[in-house]
């Protein structure tokens, strides 16, 4: 029916518009986000790499790990929305009960899901500088294109100016500037949901490669997805052994007395 043809159609503009909103969003924020991360993990890990042979290098890498965790936190929040499904959060390592002020800040050495994060947060920098490159530059062909009549007049009439179309060998009229620059920006802007989607999802695939946990064996474990922040969970007192067991699960125990 002429109804639920126009209906599917306004429903498929409105998922394409929110499909453009989310992936610029992403591509733009995730430019200063870089940045950000790179400036605060490199001289961190670097720091910290280079007096690991004491405490305070140990703590200074733990505290690089602790930062870049809070950027992937960060950054799955974001990646969520570009590919449409919530991202589960991995499990990180958390000191035992009771662990001491050493045991406790070095905790984050160990966990391998951290180092992870703090690879993505240093890695990241090309390719968000080269996705935001992309981004801006196609919407800003787009939209000048589209909108040049608005004020191309002012630019035409300028002294001396040389339009782009009297460049490439065409007529230097303000009628052929005009259609030129209009079809440049429709070009543009038809193309503008694919290369913003192919972008996106390339920086969605390294943030998914580093920061998204493996599934586990049953579904259990890390895919899971634990906040990565919270209360550790305490450690199950062990069972004691039956009489008579000399080898069980890889543990020598002696007979009972």
């Amino acid at each position: 029916m002429p109804a639920a043809r126009a209906f599917r159609s306004v429903s498929s503009m409105s998922e394409l518009t929110r499909r453009i909103g989310a992936d610029t969003r992403y591509l733009i924020l995730g430019f200063p986000a870089a940045v950000v991360s790179f400036s605060l993990l490199v001289p961190l890990f670097a720091t910290g790499l280079g007096t690991a042979v004491t405490v305070f290098g140990l703590f200074v890498l733990a505290l690089a790990l602790l930062i870049a965790r809070g950027f992937a936190t960060a950054e799955r929040n974001l990646l969520s929305e570009v590919l449409g499904r919530p991202i589960s959060a991995p499990r990180y390592r958390r000191p035992p009960v009771g662990a001491g002020w050493f045991r406790t800040g070095t905790t984050p050495l160990a966990c391998g899901q951290s180092w992870m994060d703090l690879a993505y947060g240093i890695l990241r920098l090309p390719l968000a500088t080269a996705s935001f490159t992309i981004a801006v530059s196609w919407w800003a062909v787009a939209l000048g294109g589209l909108a040049y009549p608005l004020y191309g007049w002012v630019i035409e009439a300028t002294p001396g100016n040389t339009s782009l179309p009297e460049l490439l060998g065409l007529s230097d009229g303000l009628g052929v500037s005009f259609l030129f620059h209009v079809l440049v920006g429709a070009l543009s802007a038809a193309t503008l949901p694919f290369v913003l989607r192919f972008t996106a999802l390339l920086n969605a695939g390294l943030a998914q490669a580093l920061l998204t946990p493996a599934p586990s064996p049953g579904g259990i474990g890390a895919h899971q997805g634990v906040p990565p922040f919270g209360p550790a969970t305490p450690p199950h007192a062990p069972s004691a052994p039956q009489s008579g067991s000399y080898f069980r699960r890889g543990v020598v125990t002696g007979p009972a007395p």
